[in-house]
């Protein structure tokens, strides 16, 4: 492919994982798709198991939900040989440059969909345009998909260009939303010393760009299952223990924790259901929160008094509560000094009219939510390397999470060319060997 056709490509990559969308850890189809292009391109990819800590997954959905999803990718027309390879799991990985040289650069690409239904307005440009969700309850309203065609793109950009000095590693991760994948994909970044995570849009318009997000918050999302006992709510309601009651208890007292003084801290419950009838006391209820704060001892700190409120709502109704974690990400910051670089060649590129490729670059941006690149963030930099999370701009029709989400695609194309500037210049640096 030349640049022209990968130009092209990258829309119609975006509109076909658009259509596809799948949640984490399901996201056989688009893993297979993600593969089946990389193998055209000439690489080879690793993928689910062979790239996956299968052990390491969290929040993963039944094994009926996974069999599901992956019946439906081969109906779907994903390669046969390909879903083989990767059994039970979702998930690619690409090294890109000689095989004998080291890695200098790994660069994350989120896979997954929300459980969310796509608005099927006019006015949305997915629906008017075809390629709106095909499976119901699922939608890309995030952007990953433009994510993943953006790790297409450089994979084929970094292929038609001279050879890299050194590998870049291109890890295509299940199940970012809910911070549920990148511990599984972990040994992925081992001894690398650069990473690399972008996101696209997150509150900058179309033409700027963010190299050095801070204020990653760490985040720990859970489940709470009140156990209680059903008995008949008019005849005998004294013979139940309400695990519905529990857990709405449990739902105001979360929300009636303090926050901090010093820094930012969030509290959210996003579902509560329990019950069965009108008439019969509830002997269980479900209940899916998260914790966020600016630091992880404050995050830790949040959530132990969260879990100091679901126990006692529950031994207030003499019910059992049995509380899960099921996703985890810790706070993290981009390193000034890698996002000053990314900053600066980003500043360097020009348009093919001499114009600069981006309107404004800011080297700095306070990003007030959790990633789970922040797991991959932290431990490059345990190591001694540097990391460097990008907001990539992009004027949004709605807001991220929300049923009309749409992205302004005028933005692919400038973060392809400053990711493969990126690419080339740090697998060339003699500093990252």
């Amino acid at each position: 492919m030349d640049a022209q056709q990968i130009r092209a490509a990258l829309p119609r990559w975006r509109h076909e994982l658009h259509a596809h969308a799948e949640e984490g850890w399901t996201e056989f189809w688009t893993t297979a798709r993600v593969a089946a292009i990389l193998q055209g391109l000439g690489l080879s990819p690793r993928v689910g198991a062979e790239a996956i800590d299968r052990t390491a997954r969290m929040g993963l959905p039944s094994a009926q939900r996974l069999a599901a999803a992956r019946r439906r990718a081969q109906g779907e027309g994903a390669d046969e040989a390909l879903l083989h390879r990767m059994g039970d799991c979702t998930g690619a990985v690409v090294d890109i440059g000689p095989q004998a040289a080291p890695v200098a650069l790994a660069l994350r690409f989120d896979l997954d969909a929300l459980p969310l239904t796509e608005s099927h307005s006019p006015e949305h440009a997915p629906a008017a345009g075809g390629y709106a969700s095909r499976h119901a309850g699922q939608c890309h309203a995030c952007g990953h998909d433009a994510h993943t065609a953006l790790g297409l793109g450089l994979a084929a950009l970094l292929r038609t260009g001279p050879e890299l000095r050194r590998r870049v590693r291109l890890l295509f991760q299940p199940a970012e939303e809910g911070v549920r994948g990148a511990a599984a994909m972990l040994d992925q970044v081992r001894g690398i010393p650069r990473f690399l995570a972008v996101h696209i849009g997150l509150g900058l318009p179309t033409g700027t760009l963010a190299t050095g997000a801070v204020g990653l918050m760490a985040s720990t999302k859970f489940d709470a299952v009140f156990s209680g006992r059903a008995a008949h709510a008019a005849k005998a309601p004294q013979q139940g223990r309400d695990a519905l009651k529990g857990a709405a208890t449990a739902l105001l007292g979360l929300h009636d924790l303090p926050r901090y003084g010093d820094g930012e801290s969030r509290i959210h419950v996003g579902e509560l259901r329990g019950g069965g009838a009108r008439n019969v006391v509830a002997d269980r209820a479900v209940l899916r929160g998260e914790t966020r704060a600016i630091t992880c001892e404050m995050a830790d700190d949040l959530f132990a008094r969260a879990r100091d409120v679901l126990e006692g709502a529950a031994a207030m109704y003499g019910l059992g509560c049995r509380i899960s974690v099921v996703g985890q990400a810790p706070a993290a910051a981009s390193d000034a000094d890698l996002a000053a670089r990314l900053a600066m060649l980003a500043r360097s590129l020009r348009t093919e009219h001499g114009k600069p490729l981006f309107a404004h670059v800011q080297e700095r941006v306070d990003m007030g939510a959790s990633d789970d690149a922040a797991v991959f963030m932290r431990a490059v930099q345990a190591d001694g390397g540097r990391a460097a999370y990008a907001i990539l701009g992009s004027s949004l029709k709605a807001g991220h999470h929300a049923p009309n989400f749409d992205l302004d695609e005028a933005c692919l194309w400038p973060g392809l060319l400053w990711l493969e500037a990126v690419c080339r210049a740090i697998a060339s640096d003699d500093t990252t060997a």
